[in-house]
């Protein structure tokens, strides 16, 4: 009989045994569970950092491109002043050609860049795109002259049009004197 207790025994042993390793097997499966959820959350983490990451690096060019355009829009003011002021004597000959040469360079490189000038005359004044200065005679309502253009840079509006509205056009004082006295 005290062979048939030893194998008992040892067969106890073997299942306490067992049970132990299975409880070992299930917390290092459980520590594995936990170490890739980690993981996987640290990856995501990092890839979010990294996308934030682009993202700032993209406006901080793009605003800082903004701001040299913005800058470079007092240059194509001047140089449409100059042109504009420019004796008709002078028109055709080679410097003033190649002024004009400079400034559509200029031109077509900051439009190329995302620049668009804002279309202000004739046009319904916007108060998000027009900045009014002043009133004259003319449709009401509607941008009558421009005085300084507009600039939009990549479909944001970089510089708002300086422009004069039309305030309703002036009736002769004479026709309503005469309709009051008769």
């Amino acid at each position: 009989m005290a062979e048939g207790d030893e194998v008992v025994e040892a067969g106890i042993e073997q299942a306490e045994d067992i049970e132990a390793l299975q409880q070992a097997l299930a917390e290092e499966k459980e520590k594995a569970e936990k170490y890739l959820a980690n993981w996987q959350r640290s990856q995501a983490d990092l890839e979010n950092y990294m996308k934030r990451a682009e993202l700032e690096k993209s406006e901080v060019v793009e605003f800082a491109n903004r701001m040299l355009v913005l800058d470079l829009l007092s240059i194509l003011d001047d140089f449409e002043t100059a042109l504009a002021s420019l004796p008709s004597e002078l028109d055709k000959q080679n410097w003033t050609e190649g002024i004009k040469l400079v400034y559509n360079k200029i031109k077509a490189i900051l439009e190329a860049q995302g620049l668009a000038e804002i279309k202000a005359k004739g046009e319904y004044f916007d108060p998000y795109l027009h900045e009014a200065v002043g009133q004259l005679e003319g449709q009401e309502g509607v941008v009558v002259e421009e005085i300084r253009k507009g600039y939009k840079f990549k479909d944001k509006l970089l510089r708002p049009s300086m422009v004069m509205i039309g305030k309703g056009k002036k009736e002769d004082k004479t026709q309503e004197e005469t309709t009051e006295e008769g």
